[in-house]
């Protein structure tokens, strides 16, 4: 770890190579003096007037170049509008990339043009619009003048329209100025100039040119667009859009759901909807009411093993929106250790905490998301450089109905009344060079039901402060974090909190960490610090030093899955960004993270390599090999004593072929093994078909399977078990397969008319066996069960085990552990945008799910079962109308 690190900061200590900024040009916007008709023809008065944007310079594949394709860009606006006209010339028109699909489906084979504009004149954020010559619309917004920090989420209303001719192709944009955020002066005129950049890629050359050069080997992105001038005449925009929304549903449940309070089939309606208004200096305040996410693609099936919350990404619009205004807690590094998200936004309006259990219980109806009563966000960047980012919501209060056997109803509490909170506020100064930012998250519950209040914190807040400075045109950054977070509530909740996996205050040899059963507040701290080189011709690298203190939780409003780790994590990359004599371009990389806890135990070492291509034939192929030799773990117990973790190896190779073809096919092969005997292996392949330009199918199937040697089962009191501190810690050997198929089919009638189909079957078997018992702390050490200790008795609910075969210690049950589960989850969803930020949405879902306490390891047979299978199905309509201009 010392080599690697010296080799990091040998690199960041290379002689400093600065990258001016070239001559910026500029454009001048013509004033709209009558109408302008989006058709893509580029026949109104205003197009001939004013000298376009041109002399493109290529980024890619021959960054400094001249564009191999000559193109022409006006910009004109009214008092209500951006209007965009390009005149994209090709010298073969015929072999246009044109492919249709959906809106934001950047991953099409087409030919592509964008603006962006930062309107706010702070040289990091940017605004940006794209169009293929089909009229296929994407669009997003820059962060952190860094085209990596790219939200393509974000929705703007706007239109476009576009024609190919036998000269190349042309588009003509209108943008309202409601989608913009800007300031101005008296009533009229830009408070501060606009920068602005266009971009033309030709998908056949691989081509990626710019109208403000951006150089590959440069840093900075918004930082080196170009100016907008003539907005003299810049009215303020609109200050209020509406978005109201209705829905109605029929949803059909399987026979084996149905009961008292689930019907067969149920017709229900809702509605609610959006507010945006504009305010002064920049920031836009946006405001839902019983927001509905009906056509947001249901999460995939997953069989989890671990400790560990599996992590599913954020897909409801509201939320996805703006999402960069809120992050938090990670440095400008290369390399790091996982560390805490701050903000998960999918805690509010999660799935009810609490489910009713009992032998008692004969029927049961619980929501499967607490709603969410209204939310309110205030987000934008002020003139004088101020990141504002604020979100408050409030959920619903859930309860559970419940039929008992003896008859009785009761309505159960699942979920309590909370109020979620975050904050953001950033301050950019030095042209956005130097930056200080504070954060709070704040979660309270109302838990006057005793039934909660014993479950769930009552208050959790999270606040921190992060700093960022870079020099030498943004090349080099340091930057840092420091946070703190308190969570309150019972007892009982905070004897839960210290017991988490993550945290496991009751380890039986950690002197540093301290159980208390009767404590009702829990306090901890994170803090980072990197010192990164973040651009230049060919090498990178970083330095990262990150700490969570034993008693830090985030995981009210956040995302955490350890604490008590101190990790130094170090990163060196080498890349080829111009194209030579068998490449495009290629990169190899070194990684090394070291962690340690709290008590000083070495608990990680891992380095990985890596190496990419893109080949001259647009082939890309990537090999990663990763070892993690042998260390400590204070993990593997579930709060157990220190055990060895062995030494581990990962090889994983990804190849895919030529993403301009009609037909594309990728994949995957992983392996990890260790020296216990673990070997677990992965096989991911995938099919992606373009028959028409319309039409678009996709199927990925893969497989993963091995086995694990050393699967927590549970642990069992006695104090007979003196060498693992009056516990006995029960593990056993896991055969487990896996098989997932996904399809996707989607069919693009225009740019606003779009239907998606997406099935997703899924199998897993696992099959537990040699069950044993830890028996040496700070060892990888296992005694079996039936063969070096004890005896092992297979009975109809499991295996009945006596440690000692016959001795004082008492026996005690395994519950059955093998397990098939197969699943499928399914959508289509027609999307009709009738207008630009108005829809109309007819979707369909669907949900099987079957549970077998017996291992069946023909997953290929099971994943064709699922069809057969009852499952849940809802029809939806939602209709949603924007009112603005």
């Amino acid at each position: 770890m010392i080599r690697t690190c010296l080799l990091a900061a040998a690199a960041l200590s290379v002689v400093v190579v600065t990258y001016p900024l070239a001559a910026q040009p500029s454009l001048r916007a013509q004033w709209a003096t009558a109408p302008i008709t989006i058709d893509g023809r580029l026949d109104e008065p205003v197009w001939r007037t004013g000298a376009p944007a041109t002399a493109f310079v290529q980024r890619t594949p021959q960054n400094g170049n001249p564009a191999s394709q000559k193109s022409e860009v006006r910009i004109a606006y009214d008092d209500y509008a951006m209007y965009v006209a390009i005149r994209n010339f090709d010298t073969a028109p015929d072999s246009i990339a044109q492919q249709l699909g959906r809106r934001d489906a950047d991953d099409l084979y087409a030919d592509w043009f964008y603006v962006g504009f930062d309107s706010y004149g702070d040289k990091r954020t940017a605004f940006t619009f794209g169009v293929n010559p089909r009229g296929v619309l994407t669009d997003g917004y820059v962060t952190n003048d860094n085209l990596e920090d790219f939200d393509i989420t974000w929705d703007a209303v706007w239109n476009v329209a576009a024609r190919i001719d036998s000269a190349g192709w042309t588009a003509e944009f209108r943008i309202p100025l409601s989608q913009l955020r800007y300031d101005v002066v008296n009533g009229r005129g830009a408070v501060r100039p606009w920068g602005i950049n266009f971009t033309r890629t030709i998908a056949r050359h691989g081509e990626d040119a710019y109208w403000a050069p951006t150089p590959a080997d440069a840093p900075g992105f918004v930082s080196r667009f170009g100016t907008l001038t003539g907005l003299d005449s810049l009215r303020p925009p609109s200050r209020t859009e509406i978005i109201p929304y209705v829905r109605t549903q029929l949803e059909s449940q399987p026979l084996s759901a149905r009961n008292r309070f689930v019907p067969g089939q149920k017709l229900a309606g809702a509605m609610g909807g959006d507010a945006r208004v504009k305010l002064p200096q920049s920031l836009t305040l946006t405001a839902t009411v019983n927001p509905d996410f009906g056509q947001v693609e249901a999460d995939p099936a997953v069989v989890n093993l671990t400790a560990f919350e599996v992590f599913f990404p954020e897909r409801r619009p509201f939320f996805l929106e703006n999402a960069d205004g809120f992050a938090f807690g990670q440095t400008r590094t290369l390399n790091d250790n996982d560390p805490p998200r701050f903000f998960y936004s999918r805690r509010v309006g999660r799935a009810p905490q609490r489910r009713p259990t009992g032998d008692s219980l004969q029927a049961t109806r619980i929501t499967t998301q607490t709603p969410i009563l209204g939310a309110l966000k205030l987000s934008g960047t002020t003139p004088s450089g101020w990141q504002v980012g604020v979100l408050n919501a409030v959920t619903a209060h859930e309860h559970a109905d419940v039929q008992l056997t003896n008859g009785r109803l009761l309505r159960e509490p699942v979920e309590p009344r909370a109020n979620y909170h975050v904050s953001r506020l950033r301050r950019l100064l030095r042209g956005g060079n130097t930056g200080i930012g504070g954060f709070l998250a704040d979660t309270r519950r109302d838990l006057s039901d005793t039934v909660l209040a014993s479950r769930l914190p009552s208050a959790a807040t999270v606040a921190g402060l992060d700093w960022e400075h870079a020099w030498h045109n943004r090349t080099y950054a340091v930057s840092g974090v420091l946070s703190s977070s308190q969570v309150s509530g019972s007892e009982t909740v905070l004897r839960r909190l210290q017991t988490a996996n993550y945290r496991s205050f009751q380890r039986p040899d950690a002197d540093h960490l301290e159980f208390d059963p009767t404590r009702t507040s829990l306090t901890g701290h994170f803090l980072a610090l990197s010192i990164a080189k973040l651009a230049g011709q060919r090498v990178l690298g970083s330095v990262t030093y990150e700490e969570t203190s034993p008693g830090f939780e985030s995981n009210d409003l956040g995302f955490q899955t350890r604490s008590d780790v101190r990790s130094l994590s170090t990163a060196l990359r080498f890349r080829n960004p111009f194209q030579n004599a068998w490449s495009r371009e290629w990169g190899a990389a070194v990684y090394q993270t070291g962690s340690l806890n709290f008590a000083g135990d070495r608990v990680e070492t891992r380095t990985s390599l890596l190496a990419n291509t893109t080949l001259l034939n647009f082939w890309e192929l990537s090999y990663r090999l990763s070892y993690s030799p042998e260390t400590l773990t204070d993990r593997l117990l579930r709060g157990g004593p220190l055990a060895r973790r062995p030494t581990e190896t990962l090889h994983s190779l990804e190849l895919s072929t030529d993403g301009r073809k009609a037909v594309i096919f990728n994949g995957q092969a992983q392996r990890t093994t260790d020296r216990s005997g673990r070997d677990v292996h992965s096989v991911e392949l995938g099919l992606d078909w373009r028959p028409l330009p319309q039409a678009r199918i996709r199927v990925g199937p893969s497989y993963q399977g091995g086995i694990t040697t050393a699967q927590y089962v549970q642990t069992v009191t006695d104090v007979l078990a003196t060498s693992t501190y009056g516990r006995r810690y029960v593990f056993a050997d896991v055969r487990q397969r896996e098989a997932r198929l996904d399809v996707r089919v989607d069919w693009t009638f225009s740019p606003w008319l779009s239907l998606q189909l997406f099935l997703q079957p899924f199998a897993s078997a696992g099959e537990f066996s040699r069950f044993k018992e830890f028996t040496t702390p700070r060892a990888f050490a296992f005694a079996e069960y039936g063969r070096e200790r004890g005896t092992v008795v297979p009975t109809a609910n499991g295996v009945t085990i006596d440690p000692d075969g016959g001795g004082r210690a008492e026996p005690f049950l395994v519950p059955r552990q093998d397990f098939t589960v197969r699943a499928l989850r399914g959508n289509a969803v027609l999307r009709w945008e009738y207008q630009p930020g108005s829809s109309l949405f007819f979707v369909w879902s669907q949900q099987r799910q079957v549970d077998v306490d017996a291992a069946d390891f023909g997953v290929a047979n099971q994943v064709g079962r699922t069809f057969a299978d009852p499952g849940r199905h809802v029809f939806l309509i939602k209709f949603s109308r924007w009112i603005g201009r």
